[in-house]
């Protein structure tokens, strides 16, 4: 009896656990009451709300009409690959009560030349409107909340996009390789434009921000090579690594007022930038954001700086180099310096970033501010002759491969315990430095 007892808990425990995935799978239709129904052209599923899911299609029309109901019951949804690479529709219209359309619905349907989703439409799909490569126009209505992954990417006719107020953020790859793309305009409550959101869209002319955006994500604008101006502004905090790398025709960018970082290799590569307009609240900067630039290059200074204290480049003649005051971040600005033999970082530097000394074959001693407190990724990498280092006791961290390859250093001295300099978070690849022998205060 006991083991019967088990057994019948067990058969309930699956059947619960079944229950719920099926719920959770089907939170717009509910629970599945019979599949691969057919009317007309249309197979169809009946869920337990008394809604139907449309999951494939037999017809040919060229004109295609999503109806509104089957069997009196409403059509909610339009499931993943219902419709995908049915060539010969040109047009469509999506019944009033459809909420869903799932991914690859309408993936490489290769003559559909417009779209406009409205309605009670809610998401869309990964991939749903994909390789559509006779698509010229898309309009989403502001009714729409979510976009899938990679949504009308490869649209290579697409040449404009309208994005209602619905949608918070921009996703993945939503127009990656749509290279016919000449003007989008993003809804007032997107957040954010997701990563690869435009990649490859070299015809891109004109973006319209809406009101809201904060972050544009890595690569989101990356290749866009018909850019020729970019406003930054609004509410923009953070643009991400090479977010408009080698954007080859960008002569000017506007940074606002709000825009706080900017990742490495932003603006790699953009060989027609020779304007460059704010960017004075920026307090963090990555590596490599303009190299190959004309305006980087048309700098004279010594130290070229940007931002909130941010040293960008240093231009001197090397030697003897001490980092004067007001900096409180060091980029990549020596990196590769050949010149370079020795260098005094001022009390104001907060952190050296990656790859700020990476590669200077003739540095031998560095002798750090009382305020750093990190040390970035590959900072001193391949600094073949550095022998002597003074670290601060405010150093909180050191990157990977801080002082990779750094073998001729012999003497390290740190103000405070051997225990304190155990708590530094110290980043694999830092032999040269932690072989070495280390003077620590003594009192």
């Amino acid at each position: 009896m006991k083991i019967y007892r088990i057994f019948c808990l067990l058969i309930s425990l699956m059947m619960l656990f079944l229950f719920v995935c099926c719920a959770q799978n089907n939170a717009e239709e509910g629970v599945l009451i019979s599949a691969d129904n057919v009317s007309g052209d249309f197979i169809y599923s009946i869920y337990s709300g008394n809604t139907v899911t449309i999951t494939g299609y037999t017809g040919s029309e060229q004109i295609l009409v999503i109806p509104d109901k089957i069997d009196t019951r409403p059509v909610t949804a339009i499931a993943a690959n219902a419709f995908a690479d049915q060539n010969q529709i040109k047009y469509l219209t999506i019944g009033k009560y459809v909420r869903t359309i799932g991914n690859s619905a309408f993936a490489g349907c290769e003559a559909l030349c417009e779209l406009e989703l409205g309605g009670k439409i809610r998401s869309v799909g990964d991939y749903a409107f994909a390789s559509c490569i006779s698509l010229t126009r898309v309009e989403v209505g502001d009714s729409i909340q979510t976009l899938g992954y990679g949504v009308f990417s490869s649209c290579v006719s697409l040449c404009e996009a309208i994005i209602g107020d619905g949608v918070l953020a921009l996703p993945d790859a939503a127009f990656s390789g749509c290279s016919s793309l000449l003007n989008v305009y993003l809804g007032d409550r997107i957040g954010t434009v997701g990563n690869e959101a435009f990649y490859q869209c070299e015809s891109l002319l004109n973006v319209h921000f809406g009101s809201a955006v904060e972050t544009i994500c890595p690569r989101a604008f990356a290749y866009c090579s018909g850019l020729i101006e970019i406003e930054l502004g609004g509410k923009i905090a953070d643009v991400g690594e090479e977010a408009f790398f080698h954007c080859t025709q960008l002569e000017r960018v506007s940074l606002g007022k709000s825009l706080r970082r900017v990742g490495s290799g932003a603006f790699y590569a953009c060989i027609a930038l020779r304007t460059l307009e704010g960017g004075e609240k920026i307090q963090h900067l990555g590596y490599s954001v303009f190299e190959e630039t004309p305006w980087l290059s048309a700098q004279t200074e010594e130290f070229v700086t940007i931002g909130q204290g941010i040293l960008l480049r240093y231009t001197g003649q090397g030697g003897e180099v001490r980092i004067p005051d007001g900096i409180l971040t060091i980029t990549d600005a020596f990196c590769n310096s050949d010149s370079l033999t020795s260098v005094v970082i001022s009390d104001s530097v907060v952190s050296i970033g990656d790859y700020a000394f990476y590669g200077c074959p003739a540095l031998t001693a560095v002798t750090f501010g009382k305020r750093v407190e990190t040390i970035g990724v590959s900072a001193f990498s391949d600094c073949g002759v550095l022998t002597q280092l003074r670290l601060p006791g405010s150093l909180r961290k050191i990157g990977a491969n801080a002082f990779k390859n750094c073998s001729a250093l012999s003497i390290v001295s740190y103000p405070n315990s051997e225990k304190k300099f155990g708590e530094i978070v110290i980043a694999d690849g830092n032999s040269s430095l932690t072989g070495a022998v280390i003077s620590y205060k003594t009192s």
